[in-house]
């Protein structure tokens, strides 16, 4: 992050895909749909569900990024038994990402760890933001009345 200038959040994902030559189409999609990286002969795209909170795109651009870069775009309708490791391991790329551990523990430390003010100040859900302060020691393992 910090040798593209990104020093504090919230982090531009629109911006990183862009640099990465992938265009994000918003449509409406089904609720429970978030999103998916598309490859159209070579082009790259994000179709994401333009119904959902920003909070939440930002996340899913995030991990549909993290596909683009660990998982070169092939995931789309994939069946095979890595399937959801290859989700759980974009999740934990757009986590980092989207909440960079320096970025994180800087805020904590100015924020008193308040998960829903740094959830603001990172334009990402208030779960994830709680679930990476749990995993850096800022907040006990607990349960949080979360938003998102």
């Amino acid at each position: 992050m910090r040798k593209f200038g990104i020093v504090r959040p919230p982090v531009p994902v629109r911006k990183i895909a862009e640099w990465l030559g992938v265009e994000i189409v918003e449509m409406t999609l089904p609720t429970w749909f978030f999103g998916v990286l598309l490859n159209i002969d070579g082009d790259h795209y994000i179709a994401l569900n333009k119904c959902m909170p920003d909070h939440r795109k930002n996340f899913t651009i995030g991990h549909e990024i993290a596909h683009h870069q660990i998982h070169g775009g092939e995931l789309a309708y994939m069946k095979n038994c890595k399937r959801d490791y290859f989700h759980r391991e974009a999740d934990a790329f757009a986590a980092e990402l989207c909440m960079p551990t320096f970025m994180v523990k800087e805020e904590a430390r100015k924020w008193f760890s308040d998960f829903r003010f740094m959830a603001g100040v990172f334009e990402i859900g208030e779960t994830a933001m709680a679930r990476k302060l749990q995993e850096l020691g800022f907040l006990k393992k607990a349960i949080y009345d979360c938003k998102s």
